[in-house]
């Protein structure tokens, strides 16, 4: 299945073989990652790009990773997705990073609208799940403004660098939006 979505100011596109270099430079940045993984080795982000460029299957498990691109400038803007984690209850994840010269400029909301629209659509997805940190709030308010809202808080349920974090659970109805 090939994967065009179009927002006002947005494409998102398959992952490529010449996306490698945007994709490493995310998942090896330290402001990104704070508060979601520690940083792995190159090789673990080799197989992760590997994995994320494969052909998808909605029930499979793994993560449908899709690059965000400015319509005007065609600039890459980071990389969004979603894993189904029960594809019989038509549950899934959500996930994005985005490129720090494009933060703030409303495109993680754009995107995750966009894509959680052509979800319900393709998939008849009935829930969305969002997991960030607590201390998170521009992610937060990323899924806020799409419609998420908290369910509830998973206290320690994160091991960064050692440290643990209390993470939001965020669930977004998609029979609320109509």
């Amino acid at each position: 299945m090939q994967i065009n979505l179009y927002s006002e100011r947005l494409k998102l596109r398959h992952l490529q073989s010449k996306d490698w270099e945007h994709f490493l430079r995310l998942h090896r940045d330290k402001a990104i990652n704070q508060h979601i993984r520690s940083i792995e080795s190159e090789s673990e982000i080799v197989a992760k790009f590997e994995q994320r460029k494969a052909i998808w299957q909605f029930g499979s498990g793994d993560w449908l990773s899709l690059v965000i691109e400015r319509i005007d400038t065609n600039e890459f803007v980071g990389l969004i997705g979603f894993r189904c984690d029960d594809a019989e209850l038509r549950r899934a994840e959500v996930g994005y990073l985005v490129a720090p010269e494009q933060q703030g400029l409303g495109f993680a909301s754009e995107s995750l609208q966009a894509l959680t629209d052509w979800g319900a659509l393709q998939f008849s997805m009935h829930k969305y799940i969002g997991i960030c940190a607590q201390e998170n709030t521009a992610s937060r308010k990323v899924l806020e403004k799409v419609g998420f809202i908290l369910e509830g808080t998973l206290r320690q349920n994160s091991c960064i660098d050692g440290i643990w974090s209390d993470d939001c659970c965020m669930g977004l109805l998609t029979a609320q939006r109509e």
